[in-house]
């Protein structure tokens, strides 16, 4: 097991815990939390295995975003540092590690943050700035959603079970 993926060594886990383990706990409050255990470990590959095309598309789709973002604060003539203008560069994804990936992500949604962060302290002087905003902020809500969806759907049946097994 030591070179399993993760989300076979999950599995091999939650199945001891859900057919070995919760059959011998007698009480429906300690087993409702048992099977919560289990659902949070089954969230564990989706957080750790992450999809390279999902990180790469969350890079792109960021960096249009900024660019976005830079335009208008450029056309404002609002200087933007370099830090931020710097993650409009190209990178090539398809070289990248998984962790490569997500390091790249994350200086992305920092730029696109800080970038939020001017237009907001600007946003008197910028030209259609909450519709920029609006548009920034919903594609960052779709990612999220997406996100959302790729989790398996939690069994709260289980979770909270009563005495009525008894």
């Amino acid at each position: 097991m030591k070179d399993a993926p993760l989300t076979t060594i999950v599995e091999r886990i939650n199945h001891a815990l859900e057919n070995v383990i919760a059959p011998e706990v007698e009480s429906p409050i300690v087993r409702g939390q048992l099977f919560a255990v289990v659902e949070m470990l089954n969230q564990l590959p989706g957080k750790y295995e992450y999809r390279h095309d999902l990180l790469a598309q969350d890079i792109q789709v960021g960096k249009q975003m900024l660019t976005t973002l830079l335009e208008a604060l450029t056309k404002a003539g609002i200087r933007t540092p370099e830090a931020i203008s710097a993650e409009t560069r190209e990178v090539d994804l398809l070289g990248m590690s998984g962790e490569h990936l997500r390091e790249e992500r994350g200086r992305v949604e920092e730029a696109v943050s800080s970038a939020l962060d001017l237009l907001d302290a600007n946003r008197s002087a910028i030209p259609d700035a909450e519709k920029i905003e609006k548009t920034v902020l919903g594609q960052l809500g779709q990612n999220i959603l997406r996100d959302m969806m790729l989790f398996r759907r939690q069994r709260f049946d289980k979770i909270s079970q009563r005495a009525q097994e008894e």
